[in-house]
């Protein structure tokens, strides 16, 4: 596992990539709120903790029921060993073990022809993400939100397309020279097909050209198609985290 300072810079690229809509520090933790949408931006996160865990749980329960949310603990190496444990104990249930995966960025990917970016998202990028992901209207919504939120930092939605219609998206967010690799799908029926490997290789590409020297993703542990295409490009662990959510 890198150091904690590591960890910690990683995880601030994180919040500036994806964003909440609503947040609230309290004792190093940093208690994010966006509708609902993806655990990363509604659970509680830890960044530079300082004193008892116990209190933080009790402001994060009031954040998060003022909001009628479940509260969720997203726990990385900065959470320490005192929240799982009393987490546990409390009976919230384990989910999700992730990795968080790094690479330098080399000179060789190279974007092929169906390879497409905007630094906008586009109409047919959303509406496309959504039904490769069968996102429903109030998961559209919630999306929509955290796209439009996300900082003033270079952005590029990609897409990959065959004969004119996308197979494979992904967005790609730039932050001090690192390159966040997000939302990475293959419309089903075009999966295990190399749609997603070229998408990586373009937003690579892509990222050093905005200066972007290394790259970072999550991927879900148990998600090893998505670990092989990964580790094609060079992307090694550098950490994991998982989250507890409230009985």
């Amino acid at each position: 596992m890198e150091s904690l300072d590591a960890v910690r810079e990683t995880e601030e690229h994180l919040m500036n990539a994806w964003p909440s809509l609503r947040t609230m520090v309290c004792n190093g933790w940093v208690f994010r709120q966006a509708d609902g949408y993806t655990k990363r931006a509604n659970s509680a996160n830890a960044l530079a903790v300082r004193g008892a865990f116990v209190p933080t749980l009790e402001s994060a329960h009031k954040f998060y029921a003022s909001f009628g949310c479940p509260t969720i603990f997203r726990l990385t190496p900065l959470a320490g060993p005192e929240p799982d444990r009393i987490l546990a104990d409390l009976g919230f249930g384990v989910l999700d073990e992730t990795l968080v995966m790094k690479a330098p960025i080399s000179t060789e990917p190279t974007p092929d022809s169906g390879f497409t970016i905007s630094a906008n998202c586009t109409e047919e990028w959303e509406a496309g993400y959504a039904a490769a992901h069968k996102q429903d209207a109030a998961q559209r919504r919630g999306h929509r939100a955290i796209l439009k939120s996300i900082a003033p930092l270079p952005t590029a939605f990609a897409m990959i397309q065959e004969e004119g219609a996308p197979v494979a998206f992904g967005l790609g967010v730039v932050d001090r020279g690192r390159l966040g690799l997000f939302d990475i799908v293959t419309v089903p029926g075009e999966r295990r097909r190399g749609g997603a490997r070229r998408l990586v290789g373009g937003l690579l590409h892509w990222g050093r050209t905005q200066s972007a020297n290394s790259a970072w993703l999550s991927v879900i542990h148990a998600n090893t198609n998505a670990l092989a295409l990964y580790r094609q490009y060079g992307f090694t662990e550098s950490y994991r985290y998982h989250y507890r959510v409230a009985p």
